[in-house]
């Protein structure tokens, strides 16, 4: 189980409304955000197309992978769905935590294998996975993305249209 509280008194706590931006594509994602209320989705543009990549929900966490693990500027976009309440942790600042402190060390570790666990369940689904049983999937863990987020992001993130969104969650 991840120290949260440990984490959460390096970073500092912030507002978004809703479709505001936390994140655009060529920034640096030098940032870990934690999401304390609201709905965030992370997403990037192919061909003029928003494609969903991620949701944040209150209590996880999120950030452009590439950009914050890489140390370069991304392709991603992080953007409230609703008003949300962020905490935003830089990456310097955990850095300089974890050589200094091993627990903040193995908060941090934990907080990457989650993130890897995750990612790992999410190739599984859309590499073999129906569309109905990715919408399963999604619903049985994560029920407030359903509840609360536009159908067109659903569709985007399960890899599905809307069209086959419509059927699979009759």
């Amino acid at each position: 189980m991840i120290n949260i509280a440990l984490i959460w008194r390096l970073g500092t706590e912030f507002e978004v409304k809703k479709h505001a931006h936390i994140l655009r594509e060529g920034q640096r994602a030098d940032q870990l955000y934690f999401v304390k209320n609201g709905l965030v989705r992370l997403y990037y543009l192919r061909d003029g197309k928003e494609i969903t990549d991620w949701f944040g929900t209150p209590g996880t966490y999120l950030t452009s992978i590439p950009g914050f693990y890489g140390h370069a500027s991304g392709e991603h976009y992080i953007q409230a769905l609703e008003d949300s309440v962020i905490h935003a942790i830089p990456r310097s600042t955990i850095e300089k935590e974890c050589a200094d402190d091993t627990q903040m060390a193995v908060a941090y570790r934990d907080i990457i294998i989650q993130h890897l666990l995750r990612l790992q369940e999410r190739i599984t689904a859309l590499q073999f996975y129906t569309a109905k049983e990715r919408y399963e999937l999604l619903l049985k863990k994560n029920p407030l993305v359903i509840q609360r987020a536009p159908r067109t992001h659903i569709a985007s993130y399960l890899g599905i249209s809307l069209e086959t969104l419509s059927r699979v969650s009759v």
